[in-house]
Order: structure tokens, then C-alpha cells, then sequence
């Protein structure tokens, strides 16, 4: 699988050290580790992209991706082991005002001027004198010099990040990143002036006119209205098997849950009212408890197939489930699958298995590898789609993480609502699709893809399916809840809760 399998210049200012749980709305902070901001990634542990490789920016009349900088400085070729500075006061008082600090800056070659190979010390550097500072001077004739928590350069030539090297390279295909911790407590009353200070390494390449944007920093997006669906007319659920759309739906309260579903393999999950070692909180009733243990990959396996439970297979389905990671689920070495829609028919679409449009797909969902220690979205789950469709490239499927504003990064101990629909192409275009919501908001819009070139592939199941990997074994016990299944024909949206 291949998340499992990998998973201009900037400046960010930020308050403090990461945050161990993002706000909604909030800007999330600079990594460098590396798994942390690469050419591509923002957060490669996140799979949080960049919009546009080597950082996003706006310039000083707020273009996006503009050509005209706040501040710029010229960098020589025999500018050797020199002190660089840029004046970025205006931009830090702007940052002061507005709480809690966010922003940043981002330092690229100026369209139109020299633009050599420029080598700078990074934090890393042996001698604390060469590593980067940010100087603050106040009112009161006082002043601060603050060394960056994070740096790295951005090179298009490597998919890794490259924020632990002792050096740090702009040029017309690199950029650097870095952030500084502005304590809130700084009135921006008080500043006099901030400035920049980089030091030029002993080897230059050239001549380059460097100048500062701010940068555009990823947010995850706050909560607005959830799309609602066939479930506000049927308040928790309640009655919701009778509405015409719907093709089954289950709470797993009924000692004979296990009749609603075609087939129920080892291991049989056991629904549970509570699970107090585990912080677990009902959604409504009993939910069903799914273990992966430890040294296993099952957690569970079953599935419903249309052909057997309606006598006939769909075109386009919507599923929708709730969710719940309990707070064990700690996948530090791999990833693995979530329930998902598949026609793989025993032939093609999973392990390897390459699809060819006339055999078999998939398209299960996906989480990733937990990110390391010190990145800010340690705490978070990244969910997906893994999918095998008729143009992946190697044997495996595509991994299709759930991005639109960051929707995909899911928290333990909470209870989500994840809903999917995916139509297929017509046969042999390039037309099929897959949307998914989480809580009623879009978190992915995939189309131009196909997974059939015969008319007799068609939706054959809903594979509930929860596995760990790849190939390799859970090192621990991995634990999280299902409850309140329901498949339909039409949209069917959050539960109504009154």
C-alpha cells in the first residue's frame, strides 16, 4: 500500500510550541522532522499538501502566489559566512494583533532578478552564532533574539523532508521554510522592529534577490452546516429501514445482527453497551467493538452483497456508518483499511491483486500511520480511500486521502459520521466517482476514473472490513466502534439527534 509504504523560501511565526490538538479553524504548524514539510507536503505524516510546490504565499497587495515582496535583499556570489537581514516588523505586528499569532513569511527569489544557488545555515549548525534568529527590539529599548523550533528546505529533486540538515538551500528550485515562537504575551504596541537574520554559508553559486511574502499556511476548516439526507426524517435512526431508499440499516442492537449482513467471517466482533477501559461512550445503544489484536492484522471482515440480500447489483450506492477510534488506536508502524464498496468478485481489487477493468475493484477506505513524535498532528487519524482501479500504475491501489479542508484528520474518542458513495463508470470511460462526507460535510470529490471495461462488473458488495496493513502485524491492541450502518440509494446524512 502505497501510503504505508512512504506515506521558494518560507518563514512561519506561531505561538509556542504545536498544539497536541488542532482547533477547528486553526493554522497548523510547521514541521520539520522527516516526515514534516517536503517540496509537495506540508505535512507529509498529515498528507497535507501544499496548493503549489514550495509553499504558498501571498505578497504585499495579498496575491496569492504574487511577485511583489513586503522586503527583499541582495545576496552575492562572494557573500560569504555574511549576516543577511530583512526588515519583517510590519508583518509581525500584524501577527500580534490578531489572536492567537499565526501567519508567517516565506522568502523567494523575485521574479524577474538574479536567481543563483543560495546556501544559508539551518538551526542545526555546529556554531550557535551561524543558526537563524529573528531580533526584536521594543519601546522600552530592550530587545530579543529567538531561535526557530523548525526549519527546512524544499527541494522538488527528493520526495523526503530535508529538515534536519545542517544547511539550508534557496534557490530557482528550492525553497526554506521555518517557523519562530512569538510569545502571545508581545504587544505589538511595544515592538519597535523585527528583523531576520540568516547567515550565508562559505559556498555561494551565483547571485540571488531574495524577497518576503507571507505565507499561506493550511487550516483545518471549521464546522459549517452538515448536507442532510434521508436520516433528519427519521430522528436516531428509528423507523429509517422502512423508507423506500433504504436497502438496510443496522444499530447492532438485536442479538440477531449478524442476519442483516451476507457473510461474517473470523473474528466475530461482539457489540457492547459500554467499554469504560477505553473511554467508549454509546452513540445510541450498542455498538459493535472491533479489535485488532496484537500480532494480528483482522480486526473484522464481513460483508453485504447486493446480488444475494436484493437480487441484483447497483450502478451507484451510498453507505454511511459512524465511527469511533478508541484511545488505544495507536497504529505507529502501518496503516490499513476501513469498510469501503468493492466488486472485487474473488478475482481482483485487493493484496496485490491489479485490476484491468474486467476483473474486479475496490474501494475500501484507509488510515494511515500514525505521524512521530513532535509532529503537531500526532493526535489526529488521516482516513482515505485505498483504491484499485483500472489505471493504477503498479499492482496496488491509490491512496485518495480525504483533503477538502482537511476533513480527513479525525481525533480518537469521538464519534463520526462517515457516509460514501461511489458510481461506477459507464463501461470503458473514464467517468466513475466517489464523494464522501464526514458529519454531512464533503470531505473528498473524485471523478475521471474507471474500474470497468465490461458491463457485468457492477457494485457487488459493502465490505465492512478493518485490517492492519500491508503485511505486517499490529504491534498492540488496536480498538475502535461501528454503529449505525445504513445503506440507501439516495443521500442519507447525519443522524438527527432529537
Amino acid at each position: 500500500m502505497k501510503i504505508f509504504r512512504r506515506a521558494l523560501v518560507g518563514l512561519i511565526f506561531a505561538a509556542g510550541c504545536p498544539a497536541a490538538v488542532l482547533a477547528q479553524d486553526e493554522t497548523i504548524p510547521l514541521f520539520d522532522g522527516p516526515r514534516g514539510a517536503s517540496c509537495a507536503y506540508f505535512n507529509i505524516s498529515g498528507f497535507v499538501k501544499w496548493r503549489h510546490k514550495k509553499g504558498d504565499w501571498k505578497d504585499v497587495n495579498g496575491v496569492p502566489q504574487g511577485p511583489t515582496p513586503f522586503a527583499s535583499a541582495t545576496i552575492e556570489s562572494k557573500d560569504l559566512s555574511r549576516v543577511v537581514e530583512w526588515n519583517v516588523t510590519s508583518l509581525a505586528r500584524d501577527w500580534l494583533r490578531s489572536r492567537p499569532v499565526g501567519g508567517g513569511l516565506l522568502l523567494a527569489a523575485v521574479p524577474g532578478q538574479a536567481q543563483g544557488n543560495i546556501f544559508f545555515h539551518s538551526r542545526e549548525a555546529d556554531d550557535p552564532r551561524l543558526r537563524p534568529r529573528l531580533v526584536l527590539e521594543f519601546a522600552d529599548r530592550s530587545s530579543r533574539t529567538l531561535a526557530p523550533d523548525a526549519d527546512a528546505h524544499l527541494d522538488c529533486s527528493t520526495a523526503y523532508g530535508l529538515g534536519k540538515e545542517k544547511l539550508l538551500h534557496a534557490g530557482p528550485d528550492t525553497s526554506v521554510v521555518m517557523r519562530f515562537p512569538l510569545e502571545p504575551q508581545i504587544r505589538d504596541a511595544d515592538l519597535l522592529r523585527a528583523t531576520l537574520q540568516l547567515t550565508t554559508t562559505s559556498k555561494q553559486y551565483g547571485n540571488a534577490v531574495v524577497g518576503v511574502y507571507e505565507l499561506d499556511s493550511p487550516q483545518k476548516a471549521a464546522r459549517g452546516q452538515p448536507q442532510l439526507g434521508i436520516a433528519n426524517d427519521f430522528p436516531w435512526d428509528r423507523g429509517i429501514e422502512k423508507h423506500p431508499d433504504v436497502l438496510m440499516a443496522t444499530g447492532f442492537d438485536s442479538l440477531l445482527w449478524s442476519r442483516d449482513w451476507s457473510d461474517v467471517r473470523h473474528p466475530i466482533p461482539s457489540p457492547v453497551a459500554s467499554d469504560d477501559a477505553l473511554e467508549f461512550e454509546p452513540l445510541a445503544g450498542k455498538a459493535l467493538r472491533v479489535k485488532i489484536p496484537t500480532g494480528g492484522n483482522i480486526g473484522l471482515d464481513m460483508d453485504y452483497a447486493f446480488k444475494d440480500k436484493t437480487g441484483e447489483e447497483p450502478e451507484e450506492i451510498y453507505f454511511r456508518y459512524y465511527l469511533r477510534f478508541a484511545s488505544d488506536w495507536l497504529p505507529t508502524v502501518e496503516g490499513g483499511k476501513l469498510p469501503g464498496v468493492s466488486g472485487t468478485y474473488g478475482r481482483a481489487g485487493w493484496g496485490g491483486r491489479k485490476t484491468n477493468g474486467q476483473n474486479g475493484w475496490s474501494m475500501r477506505g484507509v488510515f494511515a500511520r500514525m505521524p512521530e513524535e513532535g509532529n503537531p498532528l500526532r493526535n489526529y487519524i488521516v482516513i482515505g480511500t485505498y483504491a484499485y482501479h483500472a489505471d493504477t500504475e503498479g499492482v496496488y491501489g491509490d491512496d485518495w486521502i480525504w483533503d477538502l479542508g482537511l476533513r480527513g484528520l479525525l481525533r480518537r474518542n469521538q464519534w463520526y459520521c462517515i457516509e460514501q458513495y461511489f458510481r461506477l463508470n459507464h463501461v470503458g470511460a473514464k467517468d466513475g466517482e466517489l464523494k464522501a462526507w464526514i458529519d454531512g460535510e464533503l470531505a473528498i470529490d473524485h471523478t475521471g476514473f474507471r474500474v470497468r471495461d465490461v458491463p457485468d462488473i457492477r457494485i457487488e458488495k459493502i465490505w465492512m472490513n478493518v485490517y492492519h496493513g500491508g503485511v505486517t502485524p499490529s504491534p498492540a491492541d488496536l480498538h475502535l466502534y461501528i454503529d449505525n450502518v445504513v445503506i440507501a440509494r439516495r443521500y442519507i446524512g447525519p443522524m438527527r439527534r432529537d
